[in-house]
């Protein structure tokens, strides 16, 4: 990875913005701590965007040999641009030199195009994070955890995630009085620039939730997500379809949790999520159900879920953007920064016969965020993969530095 570009940015965030509040003059200035091109007048902006998240762990507790191992990540490395052509369309191009695995190597993370002159309405295409189940709605940076619960990548893989080729809209405005409100988003999609297929892969996703409680100390959402696969498009092979995820924490290559290759025309994946916040605690769920059309056999039929709380020690709660139907992460109520106490129970099953796994994890994690653009956390995960042979028991403790710019 380049480091003087990187090391430039750091510092350049790290001073106060130099811009006075009110019309700022074309040229380069501040838009806060982020250094900001503006030409005709504001109608062109562009500023760099930097992530960089830094793991650690250590897997212990594992009776069975050839289990997983412990290492390092470079989770995230990515540069970036982001920016506004004639005010009403955002543009976004980000390169990602870190990966899902210690051995992953770059690929286009970001290149898309919005148009938000609507309020209320974002019309969106290229390649991007789609809004579909929550914990991909958020920013990384947001969730809980280290890593998202295995069925949100599980069900992701299909037709949405990260680095999906796509286009679609996002829409959410006022529901009634006390606060509620509606949100809702739905695409068509392709294929991901972080692996491959060939080209022809199709899919549609789509997410819709109700606020139905939305007062300062009590607020509820309920809501549904579907997505479905037509085309595989895998590459090379015949047409299949193949469900995995790591356990909850990226440092090592092996993923136990594996459906194999399942010779299909398609797959879909449908399910309910609640979520919402009593006082300071904020708590969330998600159920869904994968269906896979076998070219042999029949229809594959897997599950999984998790529910989740989280609670700040110190800090302000986690508050809701209107804009992504999430709460996000806990801010400063002084300067000691925020620090959260969450915990999690997530499982899915992916057993077929004597092929495929079950994989259930309990974690506990405390994040803490010294700034809004610094974010340093610790979780322990005790955990069981269940296979057609003996069950792996795993224990592991995650470690996470990550920077936001």
């Amino acid at each position: 990875m380049p480091r003087r570009p990187i090391i430039a940015l750091l510092l350049l965030a790290a001073l106060p913005a130099a811009a006075e509040e009110g019309a700022r003059p074309d040229g380069l200035g501040w838009k806060g701590p982020v250094p900001e091109l503006r030409l005709g007048g504001g109608d062109f902006t562009l500023s760099p965007t930097l992530r960089l998240d830094a793991d650690g762990g250590s897997f212990f507790g594992q009776d069975e040999p050839g289990g997983y191992r412990s290492g390092v990540n470079l989770r995230r490395g990515r540069v970036g641009v982001t920016g506004t052509v004639l005010r009403d369309i955002t543009l976004d191009v980000t390169y990602d030199f870190g990966g899902s695995n210690p051995r992953d190597y770059g690929y286009l993370y970001e290149a898309q195009l919005a148009y938000v002159g609507i309020p209320g309405l974002a019309l969106r295409a290229g390649s991007f994070k789609l809004q579909h189940l929550p914990e991909y709605a958020a920013s990384s940076f947001d969730v809980l955890f280290m890593e998202r619960a295995a069925i949100s990548n599980v069900v992701a893989s299909l037709a949405s995630g990260s680095a999906r080729l796509a286009v679609g809209a996002e829409a959410n405005g006022a529901l009634g009085g006390e606060g509620a409100r509606w949100n809702a988003s739905a695409y068509a999609t392709g294929g991901t620039t972080s692996s491959p297929d060939d080209g022809r892969q199709r899919g549609l996703a789509a997410r819709a939730v109700v606020l139905a409680l939305g007062r300062p100390e009590l607020q509820l959402q309920i809501g549904a997500d579907v997505s479905a696969q037509f085309r595989p498009g895998t590459s090379p092979g015949p047409e299949s379809v193949r469900l995995r995820d790591y356990p909850e924490l990226r440092v090592d290559t092996r993923r136990f949790l594996d459906s194999g290759a399942i010779e299909a025309e398609g797959a879909w994946a449908a399910g309910p999520e609640i979520a919402g916040r009593i006082g300071p605690l904020y708590a969330e769920a998600v159920w869904q159900r994968v269906s896979v059309d076998a070219a042999e056999g029949g229809n594959r039929r897997f599950e999984g879920w998790y529910a989740q709380a989280a609670l700040p020690l110190f800090g302000k709660p986690r508050e809701r953007s209107d804009r992504q139907a999430i709460w996000r992460r806990p801010s400063a109520a002084d300067d000691r920064g925020a620090l959260e106490l969450a915990t999690r129970y997530s499982t899915v099953d992916l057993r077929d016969g004597a092929r495929g796994a079950r994989q259930s994890i309990w974690s506990v994690g405390l994040t803490w965020f010294p700034t809004e653009r610094l974010r340093l956390g610790v979780q322990y995960e005790n955990g069981t993969t269940g296979l057609s042979g003996p069950d792996r028991d795993f224990q592991a403790v995650g470690f996470r530095a990550a920077f936001n710019l």
